[in-house]
């Protein structure tokens, strides 16, 4: 199992190559774009991406964990398909998908009030969640209050301070989605 991570609010090009690739993808049907939808999107976005393997991630979690950056909680489920098939989401009126992508985004996003940082249950799957700028923001907050020993250890690994780095970045850009 892998983690890929990318901006919430990519640049004008790679966001417009995404609802293209997305749009495609909701239709069920093979790309007939040239290029390919996917090939754009993947090649646009790449720079906005950050991936971990399992591995990786575990690493990642336990970092935040120890400076107090993530908090455990449970997670409200995600809406239930509400669609027949494939061809009942095709044919639906398109506020009816809105509606159930609207709600599936919220039940991506949620967190619990009166917590503070990342909860922990965004960085245990691949999604889809959304892990936004004031999670990051209250996250990164928690890490220059942890211990200046604690935060010397985390940062003698490279992969914790690319970690760090991509946190940094995606709280300008709106977060970062978990897939």
């Amino acid at each position: 199992m892998g983690y890929d991570l990318e901006w919430v609010e990519l640049p004008e090009a790679a966001a417009e190559a995404r609802c293209r690739w997305e749009s495609c993808i909701a239709n069920g049907l093979p790309c007939d774009h040239i290029p390919d939808c996917s090939k754009s999107y993947f090649s646009l976005a790449e720079p906005f991406q950050f991936h971990l393997n399992i591995g990786g991630m575990a690493f990642c979690r336990d970092g935040l964990r120890r400076s107090g950056m993530t908090y455990q909680a449970g997670h409200q489920p995600f809406p239930a398909w509400p669609f027949k098939d494939i061809e009942d989401w095709r044919s639906a009126d398109q506020a009816r998908r809105d509606a159930f992508n609207a709600a599936e985004r919220a039940a991506s996003a949620q967190t619990v009030p009166g917590k503070v940082g990342i909860p922990e249950f965004k960085l245990l799957s691949n999604g889809p969640w959304l892990v936004g700028a004031e999670e990051i923001m209250q996250a990164l907050n928690r890490y220059e209050e942890a211990s200046a020993d604690l935060r010397a250890e985390l940062e003698a690994d490279g992969l914790w301070c690319d970690w760090l780095g991509w946190l940094r970045e995606t709280a300008g850009h709106g977060g970062f989605t978990v897939g």
